[in-house]
């Protein structure tokens, strides 16, 4: 049946004779106004308006515009509690709704909605899963439209978890089978033994080596508890009939906290449910690009809703953000305790924003051994936030979920963003690491934090608190990429927050009491905490470099769902089309990551020639490439598919925590590492937080034990090879002034223990000690007893090869320039010759000395010379 022509949605408003809902407001009338005259007929249609101007209300008479057309309606949210408010304010309109949640259908109810008498509102989990109970619906709401990514994603993604019990069986024998099978992934086995940090990138396997693996991997998987044991509520059981027989077919990415199995897009054209709508609407406060929109919903291309003038800003009240202004970590005590405090001041109920579930793991364990009440938000099960709303205090914690929460009123006055938001799952971290130049990432970052700065703002008399933890979150606000995507209501907070960042925590702590005081005891406002200065002329601002116009998406998706079909010729011909198109916005990473599933989409047909062709397709792509990382990593594919044994640069680790540190610290980066040297001078703490700094100058995971851990060392560094994980305990002694002593029996024993302790503790690692001393001696028994455990390090070659390593990062940081990868990759070309050129020279270097100590002289030997 066709839509009547002009609907008059003021009309259909008034037939409701609604006590509450009178009439529609400007946004409101311009949006409807829009959509009657020219999208009517849409399939996929975006609409954005701004937080507090009533999206709910314009979404309800669409959908009852579309049951008077004979259309059933399917209306989507994020949790309960939406769904629940969607209901309310459907009743208080006056238009017949039915609720539907897992477990409660009702055949009358099914019914209604089936033969459109009644809209459907359900969370997304109902209505995208293996096996939904309501039927395709004529027309989809997508309510806070992104949350649509996690079920749709989630229908053809086996996430083998690194959790104690199946998930991590399965997760080690995956692991352990690639190890057998090849060397040409250092980083796994760091990840298979524990030692690897938090933030290690992904490891992406290359096509070849799957296929070469991926019978013994089906019957692993298959004989898991995880797919045989119905008792378990585990995912894998529901996506592994799906994924099964096209596990060639998808890209496996390995991480520390996971294994991801899954298409590089979700292929969701491919579903029914999303299929057989007529019309898709997006609605959400911060849609982005429609490119993206695309790229992470897997489906059509998408339309964006204009409107005949602008729309008003929404009324949301007082929000201030106020980011980490100090080079620590979030959850490092100085920054957890300033956290804490604004907890206290803001009556105890907070809600915890963490880019992923292992970064929520985390936090909930160093809540919970505080004594905190805390609650897990987790996908398709919101009973927690219930819970949190009616205690009196608690910690609300969410992974991944920026859009979708509603907090405002009293509920919550303080949301704690953990993290920057730019890498929420095992692809996008991926994506952060290797593909640098992907500006999509950029602009979701912009997205998610503007999300999240609208959770607990919602009307005008709500007044919230924001705080930013990630030391990098000053950095990524000023970058262009992501401004670009920040809205200019949310653009005077984001500014605002940059400007108290520039007083360090005297300013930031100042701004945070301020906030918390009654208004007429507050010092100062958010706007004169800053340095008062002439008023700026107003200019037309530079526009930011990357892919904002590029609209590779389409072919992206495309390329995925013929790939996923078995349609191999299309997958790779549209795959090349992304690449060309991203090519020629000057992504060049981003680029050849889509000619590499152009090759595998060649590989995976399996013919002689299809080989062949796979082979050019990678040496194209290559071809004049820059050295960064990713290239580096063709190169190797390339190599396998030649039939040649792979040679592992182990520099790469170098290059990607460097630009992992350059992205977080920006313009600090000289004073960070400034601050890293003088703290190796300093007293023993301080020398401990030195050698951390150290660590990530060398690539190494660098880390302070808890000083709950048994015989806790004072530091520890890990970083792989090919053959095992290297762990260093570091024990740092400090001398009163005057000549140091030599080193004693006493000095080595502690440190012999502590080496026993932590090599119960990770068995399958090598673990050596490393004694920091300012001394330049060791007595006879102190040198015997540390003779093959012990690396003796004095205190100047500690020092000298942090002064070699900051001045090879500030030249190659000064070298990448605009930041391009072919910037990054000269960069790395003229670098690399000056470091260490033999393989395992870290682990070398810091064998056990024999009793003899490590001097400066020692390390210089080991560098090139310019």
């Amino acid at each position: 049946m066709a839509y009547p022509a002009g609907p008059d949605f003021e009309q259909n408003l008034a037939g409701f004779e609604s006590a509450r809902f009178k009439s529609l407001r400007s946004g409101q009338r311009l949006v409807l106004e829009a959509y009657a005259e020219r999208y009517l007929d849409t399939p996929d249609l975006a609409i954005e308006m701004p937080t507090g101007e009533g999206k709910t209300l314009l979404a309800l008479l669409i959908a009852d515009h579309a049951l008077d057309c004979g259309r059933s309606v399917a209306y989507l949210t994020g949790t309960r509690q939406l769904a629940n408010r969607v209901v309310e304010e459907a009743n208080a309109l006056g238009l017949d709704v039915v609720r539907f949640a897992a477990g409660d259908y009702g055949g009358a109810k099914l019914d209604d909605y089936h033969t459109a008498q009644a809209v459907g509102v359900m969370n997304y989990w109902v209505y995208v899963n293996s096996k939904p109970v309501p039927q395709p619906a004529d027309v989809i709401i997508f309510d806070d439209a992104h949350l649509a990514e996690q079920p749709l994603s989630g229908l053809q993604t086996l996430r083998i978890r690194d959790k104690p019990g199946p998930g991590r069986d399965l997760y080690q024998a995956i692991c352990e089978l690639v190890l057998a099978h090849t060397d040409a992934y250092p980083g796994l086995r760091a990840m298979l033994d524990g030692t690897s940090g938090p933030g290690t990138p992904p490891e992406l396997l290359s096509f070849r080596d799957w296929a070469e693996i991926v019978g013994p991997a089906r019957d692993i998987i298959e004989a898991s508890p995880l797919v045989t044991d119905r008792d378990l509520k585990d995912n894998v059981r529901y996506v592994w009939p799906t994924v099964r027989d096209h596990l060639t077919r998808c890209g496996i990415l390995i991480g520390p906290s996971g294994i991801e199995i899954s298409p590089y897009h979700p292929p969701t054209a491919l579903n029914a449910h999303y299929r057989r709508a007529k019309q898709r609407i997006y609605l959400s406060a911060t849609l982005g690009s429609m490119d993206d929109l695309q790229r992470r919903i897997g489906g059509d291309r998408v339309t964006r809703l204009t409107t005949a003038a602008p729309l008003p800003s929404g009324a949301t009240g007082e929000r201030l953000l106020v980011v980490n202004p100090s080079a620590e970590r979030p959850f490092d005590q100085t920054v957890l305790n300033w956290a804490l405090d604004q907890a206290e001041a803001a009556g105890g109920r907070v809600t915890w924003l963490c880019a992923s579930h292992s970064e929520a793991d985390v936090l909930e364990e160093v809540l919970a051994e505080g004594g905190q009440p805390v609650f897990r938000l987790r996908p398709s099960d919101d009973s927690q936030f219930d819970a949190w709303s009616r205690a009196a205090r608690g910690n609300l914690i969410a992974a991944g979920r920026y859009d979708g929460l509603d907090l405002a009123g009293d509920l919550c006055k303080l949301v704690i963003i953990t993290s920057v938001p730019q890498a929420s799952s095992e692809f996008e971290r991926f994506v952060v690491a290797y593909l640098g130049d992907a500006s999509f990432m950029r602009h979701r970052v912009g997205q998610r934090i503007t999300q999240a700065l609208g959770r607990a703002n919602r009307a005008p008399a709500d007044r919230s608190l924001y705080l930013g933890l990630d030391p990098s979150f000053a950095q990524m606000l000023a970058d262009p990429a992501v401004r670009m995507s920040i809205p200019a209501g949310t653009d005077p907070t984001v500014r605002g927050a940059l400007e108290i960042y520039d007083q360090g925590w005297e300013g930031t702590q100042r701004a945070c009491d301020d906030f918390w005081r009654p208004p007429t005891q507050t010092s100062a406002s958010v706007e004169t905490a800053a340095p008062a200065g002439r008023p700026r002329k107003a200019r037309p601002g530079r526009n930011a470099s990357g892919s904002s116009d590029v609209s590779s998406a389409d072919a992206e998706v495309s390329a995925v769902t013929d790939l996923w079909l078995g349609d191999h010729a299309g997958a790779a011909e549209k795959a090349r089309k992304a690449a060309g198109q991203l090519a020629s916005a000057g992504e060049t990473e981003h680029a050849a990551f889509w000619r590499y599933v152009e090759a595998h989409a060649h590989f995976d047909r399996g013919r002689p020639q299809d080989l062949a062709t796979a082979r050019e397709s990678l040496k194209d792509a290559t071809a004049n490439g820059p050295r960064t990382a990713w290239f580096r990593r063709l190169e190797r594919t390339i190599a396998s598919l030649d039939g040649h044994e792979h040679t592992t640069d182990t520099t790469d680790r170098f290059f990607l925590a460097w630009d992992e540190w350059r992205r977080e610290t920006g313009e600090r980066l000289d004073r960070v590492l400034s601050e890293g040297r003088i703290a190796l001078t300093g007293s023993h703490d301080q020398q401990c937080d030195g050698l951390t700094r150290l660590a990530r100058l060398l690539g190494a995971t660098g880390e302070r034990p808890p000083k709950k851990e048994q015989s806790a060392t004072d530091c520890r560094w890990t970083w792989p090879t090919v053959k095992r994980t290297e762990r260093r305990v570091w024990e740092v002694k400090t001398v009163p002034k005057g000549e140091p002593k030599p080193l004693t029996r006493g000095d080595v024993n502690q440190l012999l223990g502590q080496i026993e302790v932590e090599t119960r503790r990770t068995a399958q690692a090598r673990v050596l000690g490393c004694l920091l001393t300012p001394s330049t001696s060791a007595q006879g028994d102190a040198a015997e007893a540390a003779h093959d455990k012990i690396a003796l390090v004095n205190h100047g070659a500690a020092l000298k090869l942090y002064d070699m390593l900051a001045d090879r990062l500030r030249q190659y940081d000064a070298l990448c320039g605009d930041n391009t990868a072919d910037a990054r990759g000269n960069a790395r070309t003229k670098i690399q010759v000056l470091l260490p050129q033999e393989d395992c020279w870290l682990g070398k270097l810091l064998a056990p000395t024999r009793g003899q100590l490590i001097a400066a002289d020692d390390v210089a030997t080991i560098f090139p010379s310019r």
